[in-house]
């Protein structure tokens, strides 16, 4: 019989989290600053340069949203689940009473 630790898999939710999170926040403080750079260097160069330049650092900062985002999710759904094996769990035992 399959047994399963809704503890573990709880704590598995807040530790992605718990390690993810500083380093998507440690992105969105260095993302703005790569703004600074002056695209007016690039357009010296090519103009299809700071274009490139301007969409990959918007990308970027969407990337990291998304991502923060999808941490939230995926810690809530693990907590979900955790949740369902334990009332799963418990009806099962119900039933044996």
């Amino acid at each position: 019989m399959t047994k399963v630790d809704p503890e573990a898999i709880r704590g598995l939710g807040t530790e992605i989290q718990q390690e993810v999170t500083p380093i998507l926040e440690e992105a969105n403080e260095i993302l703005p600053s790569l703004r600074g750079i002056d695209q007016a260097l690039y357009t010296s160069v090519t103009p299809a340069l700071a274009a490139v330049y301007t969409t990959a650092v918007s990308y970027m900062n969407e990337m990291v949203a998304g991502a923060a985002e999808c941490f939230q999710a995926m810690n809530a759904n693990l907590d979900g689940c955790a949740t369902s094996w334990e009332d799963a769990d418990q009806a099962a035992a119900d039933n044996f009473n």
